[in-house]
């Protein structure tokens, strides 16, 4: 007995001695010499931990992943509390694309072996590809109390500003663009450092230091279309919509199908004032040439029963079904549908869910989270759901998905609440639309066949905490004030001079626009240095960063009359203008993105608001200005108004809504008689 034992103690040194041999020669890259002495101890002793675990890291240095799982697994069955097998197992299941599974192990290599950097840096890693950022930060922090002397500063920024925007923690972001501004870096890392940078400085509306970063980007690698979309995106935020659609049309030129560019240029041709009915058809066509057309189906056929009189399924389709304008409008359809007779199911293409994603999907038959599938899975999903009509609610706006829609996964397809022009797409059979932002002469500018409802294609639905409509400011200050809070895109240079035009015929009038791009100091800077230019006094000029949401509508209370930019109208902010008691002056446009306004003042019977021509414009603004008791009235006025119109009336709409539907259903019916 004394002899086998000692025996078997010489046997496990002399085999220990041939496993440290083996990990020198893996580390001095020498994997089929290291290969065969594993091999030898295993063909004696096949469940030796260390000979297993050492078998399967050859595997994994080797590229055979399967393998490599498969022989560290085993490892651990026999060896469950070495942390190395767990890191090592959590590294190839990384490197096969099992994402979570290889997290679980990095975890598990983290409990046993605490003091192991490498596991925490490749958790960390781990995390920010599965979007968890905050776990990822946690592990970096975790680094740093380990090893100080580890450089994670790349990674470390990612996760924080990947955590940052996530919980909406600026500190976050602000933290990690401190960290790369104290580590300049060189070479690829410079690189990488200069995306992370832009990008959260993009976040905390930094976009004029953004656009630093991507320009000096652009001069490392002048042909990288995503660094270009990137720099185009910001010019678009601060109002720069013509040095952005050069940029997108570069992006388009080098690579078409990538980063949405073709989607942005389009959405973005809706700034130009100079923009003509043959250049939009152009355009349109265009993109429908490169990318909608190669994915229309020759003759798609339907399995849905031909019954004009059945209950029907609507999908809705959207990335924005989040708090964001659309999903906080949208809501109020789903609160007042007639459930039995319409069933719906809500395909959410947006990365990111939130209360007002649990909201729309609990007022849903279904909800499908479809973030990451292809154009190709998404269609098949909506096919296999046998949507009846499918209703696009996002058009060419951020992060769509146009080119699902390409491949008609639904018999009838529709547009309606998030965008405001068409698709393009021939396979798009409806634009909802209404009598005053589509009269008689619009068909020449969609696609899609119009189908106009009674009063309005939208509705207002105010957020809950909007404040009380307030007195009259200029009962206060002893001025007019002029106000806008569009998009500063939206404020071209025609727009300036017209603006002006009215100060300078009002003299003791102010100007306030506040909104987003003037978040960013240096841009607030330039733009007003540019309205200066347009002849505005600066003195008389107050322009100020945007406020959140709950405290926006309160600026209105400082606003006596709303001036609308053209050709691209408000549209919400038309609507919170209104709502708040403040009178919104006009100038009608040919296209649909223009005619918003006019299309709720239409129906808040104030034609008198819209402007046929410049001249009429200033004419409103300044008569308006010089009745202060006109404008107490209409301030005192306008939200009964709403209250009486078809606008805010969400039961009638959502009725109308479905009356349309049964329409498009029962057209589709009569067009395609017979069995699927």
């Amino acid at each position: 007995m004394l002899r086998r034992l000692t025996a078997n103690i010489s046997l496990d040194l002399r085999h220990g001695r041939k496993i440290a041999i083996a990990s020198d020669l893996i580390n001095s890259e020498k994997l089929d010499a290291a290969e065969d002495i594993v091999n030898s101890v295993l063909g004696r002793y096949p469940a030796n931990a260390e000979a297993l675990h050492l078998a399967g890291f050859i595997a994994h240095r080797r590229g055979d992943q399967h393998r490599a799982v498969e022989l560290i697994s085993s490892a651990i069955r026999h060896a469950p509390d070495n942390g190395l097998f767990h890191f090592n197992l959590g590294n190839a299941l990384l490197a096969s694309g099992a994402t979570e599974a290889g997290i679980e192990a990095l975890q598990n290599s983290t409990k046993l072996d605490p003091e192991r950097a490498d596991a925490w840096i490749n958790l960390g890693l781990a995390l920010i590809e599965a979007g968890r950022h905050p776990e990822a930060v946690s592990a970096f922090e975790r680094v740093l109390e380990i090893r100080q002397e580890r450089d994670i500063s790349l990674a470390f920024a990612s996760a924080l500003v990947g955590a940052g925007t996530m919980r909406n923690e600026p500190g976050m972001v602000d933290r990690a663009i401190a960290l790369l501004e104290s580590k300049p870096k060189s070479g690829y890392e410079r690189h990488a450092a200069g995306v992370i940078l832009a990008r959260a400085l993009e976040h905390r509306n930094r976009f004029s230091e953004a656009i630093a970063q991507y320009q000096a980007l652009l001069e490392l690698d002048p042909e990288h279309v995503g660094i270009r979309n990137n720099l185009a995106r910001c010019q678009i935020r601060l109002g720069l919509a013509d040095e952005a659609r050069q940029h997108y049309r570069l992006c388009v030129k080098a690579a078409p199908d990538k980063f949405h560019a073709f989607s942005a240029l389009l959405a973005g041709l809706n700034y130009d004032p100079d923009l003509t009915p043959d250049r939009h058809e152009a355009e349109v066509r265009n993109w429908e040439k490169q990318l909608a057309s190669p994915h229309y189906p020759l003759n798609p056929k339907f399995a849905n029963e031909r019954d004009p009189e059945r209950p029907l399924k609507i999908g809705y389709l959207s990335p924005d079904l989040r708090q964001h304008v659309v999903g906080h409008h949208f809501l109020p359809m789903l609160e007042h549908r007639s459930r039995d007779r319409f069933s719906v199911v809500c395909y959410h293409i947006g990365k990111k869910e939130d209360d007002m994603s649990r909201r729309i999907a609990a007022l849903s038959d279904d909800w499908r989270h479809l973030h990451g599938a292809s154009d190709d899975e998404i269609a098949d999903i909506i096919r296999q759901d046998r949507i009846d009509i499918l209703v696009d609610l996002s058009g060419h706006t951020s992060n769509t998905r146009p080119l699902v829609l390409a491949r008609k996964p639904a018999p009838v397809q529709v547009s309606w609440l998030g965008y405001f022009d068409t698709t393009g797409l021939a396979t798009m059979d409806w634009f909802i639309t209404d009598p005053y932002s589509s009269p008689p002469d619009q068909k020449q500018y969609f696609s899609e066949r119009l189908h106009r409802m009674p009063h309005t294609r939208l509705y207002y639905h105010p957020y809950p905490d909007m404040p009380e409509v307030g007195a009259l400011p200029a009962r206060r200050n002893g001025y007019i004030t002029f106000g806008c809070l569009n998009n500063l895109a939206k404020i071209n240079t025609q727009v300036l001079d017209l603006w002006a035009e009215i100060l300078a015929a009002s003299p003791t009038s102010r100007l306030l626009i506040q909104t987003v791009a003037l978040c960013d100091k240096l841009n607030l800077e330039r733009f007003r240095a540019l309205c200066v230019e347009r002849g505005m006094d600066p003195y008389r000029l107050d322009l100020r960063p945007a406020m959140p949401l709950e405290k926006f509508a309160q600026t209105y209370r400082e606003i006596d009359i709303a001036l609308d930019p053209f050709p691209y109208c408000g549209g919400l902010t038309s609507f919170d203008a209104l709502w708040m008691g403040v009178p919104v002056v006009t100038l009608e446009q040919q296209r649909l993105v223009g005619r918003q306004t006019l299309a709720m003042l239409m129906n808040l019977e104030l034609p008198d608001l819209v402007a046929r021509t410049k001249t009429d414009y200033v004419s409103i603004a300044l008569g308006l200005g010089n009745d202060w008791t006109k404008l107490e009235r209409w301030r005192s006025d306008l939200r009964p108004r709403f209250l009486r119109s078809p606008l805010i009336d969400h039961r009638g709409f959502a009725g109308e809504l479905e009356r349309t539907y049964r329409f498009f259903w029962k057209t589709w019916c009569m067009e395609n008689p017979g069995a699927a």
